[in-house]
């Protein structure tokens, strides 16, 4: 798995929000994105995603050039995202969500809901995932009667039932106590054994644990790149983004 960002620059007006943003991420690596609010770090996340369009630069994909395509196009490819707000279908099990995001690797049509439930294969690889992500024990537990914290593993889970090569993942710890967090950081720590990961998150602690690489965003540039370590004893990073003097 490769993707390749180059030269990707955004405006909105006279707003300049990325200018001239590069980033790569390779097969089984955790790429983070930091920077304050209004660093541009949401725009560039809709750009990779396909919900938002450059104004100028490439996107390259395992070697195919995917600026033309939309979000679904870049999810049959194999890009899949989680959200920083929920989206789960409320009155839907763990189970039928699961199977539901199982399905469409398949082509399958969620309107013939009743002839995906007596869908063999569908039903087990839903279970699979869910046993993945730790929530065997709520597979009939309706989405809305989960706790916060299981609610966005089950988000996680609906990403990789897709089974794509590269997660993006948009503030997985927003709102979270710090048991949740906890939590949430094992699970993507073993997702990083078998997907590309990119995430953005506000919470430098959780990037420390989990990033293989962090790029900076400050103003729409990227700033600084390098492994936390680095990140954390750059004084440019310190003055720009943690404040610190």
């Amino acid at each position: 798995m490769s993707l390749y960002i180059k030269n990707i620059k955004k405006s909105f007006g006279a707003i300049t929000v990325l200018d001239d943003v590069n980033i790569e991420s390779n097969k089984m690596e955790c790429i983070g994105i930091i920077g304050p609010n209004g660093a541009g770090k949401s725009t560039l996340f809709k750009i990779i995603s396909g919900n938002l369009k450059q104004d100028t630069g490439n996107i390259t994909f395992n070697d195919m050039l995917i600026n033309k395509l939309d979000n679904e196009k870049r999810a049959r490819l194999g890009i899949a995202q989680s959200f920083q707000k929920n989206s789960l279908f409320p009155e839907m099990t763990v189970k039928e969500s699961l199977m539901i995001s199982c399905s469409q690797r398949y082509k399958i049509s969620f309107n013939f809901f009743t002839s995906l439930v007596k869908n063999k294969v569908i039903n087990k690889e839903a279970i699979a995932v869910a046993t993945d992500i730790g929530l065997k024990k709520y597979l009939n537990i309706k989405s809305d009667e989960l706790s916060y914290g299981l609610q966005r593993q089950l988000e996680l889970g609906i990403a990789i039932a897709c089974n794509p090569e590269l997660l993006l993942l948009d503030e997985p710890t927003a709102g979270m106590s710090p048991a949740e967090t906890k939590e949430i950081i094992k699970l993507i720590k073993r997702l990083s054994n078998k997907y590309s990961i990119i995430i953005v998150e506000h919470d430098m602690e959780v990037i420390y644990n989990l990033a293989d690489r962090i790029y900076v965003l400050d103003r729409g540039v990227i700033i600084f790149e390098g492994n936390p370590i680095e990140v954390k004893n750059s004084k440019l990073v310190q003055n720009t983004y943690l404040g610190i003097q």
